[in-house]
């Protein structure tokens, strides 16, 4: 099975990835950088990549490439992600930052393109919800799973194994989800004055959403 995981910069998505990673016997590209697409690979192995939103790929290219069994849209509170995407040297590549926000607000408002939408808070609060979903997907996940037990080396070694052409054709990173597990400390943001006013012009529907949820 492929598995495609989708969502912003500093959403939680590579950590999300790396969750699903610990599969046994899965390879994983938790982190493609956002100036790749999804790599088109020949194995027959269980494989999950996340591909970051930006301008510069849009999802259809990285699912005509990747050709995944099933897609995730990640989603993070827009206002922590912007909180957090702000501070980040990266948050203009690909794409200004402001533009990604606009197409994470187009991907929400077309949710159906997606088999499952997993909530970046529900997932570190630990929501049974999520192992149902990712369990009805095809992909089960345990608790075990959020502990990272799978070393980067053993990641690193069985993609290279599945796919070793890759180590020529892209750069492999893991994002900021270096940590020995999944926590909520990043859950929180310090969120700066406008912020509301600036959401609500790049993604009022995504924002509306996260209002109603509490």
């Amino acid at each position: 099975m492929r598995l495609l995981v989708h969502g912003m910069q500093s959403s939680g998505a590579t950590a999300f990835t790396q969750v699903l990673a610990q599969r046994p016997g899965c390879v994983a590209l938790i982190d493609i950088p956002n100036n790749y697409v999804a790599p088109r690979v020949t194995t027959t192995l269980d494989f999950v990549v996340k591909a970051v939103i930006t301008t510069a790929y849009p999802l259809a290219v990285h699912v005509e490439r990747f050709r995944p069994d099933r897609t995730v849209l990640l989603l993070r509170d827009p206002r922590d992600n912007y909180a957090s995407l702000r501070t980040k040297p990266y948050r203009h590549y690909s794409g200004l930052m402001h533009e990604k926000f606009q197409v994470l607000e187009a991907l929400f408002l077309e949710q159906d393109r997606f088999d499952a939408v997993i909530h970046y808070e529900d997932l570190v609060a630990r929501d049974p919800a999520i192992l149902a979903i990712m369990a009805a997907l095809g992909w089960p996940i345990t608790e075990e799973y959020f502990q990272f037990r799978r070393s980067y080396d053993e990641l690193l070694g069985s993609l290279w194994a599945a796919e070793p052409a890759l180590q020529e054709e892209m750069e492999v990173v893991f994002g900021n989800a270096r940590t020995k597990g999944l926590t909520d400390r990043f859950r929180y943001q310090n969120h700066p004055p406008g912020l509301e006013e600036t959401l609500e012009t790049l993604c009022p529907h995504l924002l509306a959403h996260y209002r109603a949820r509490g």
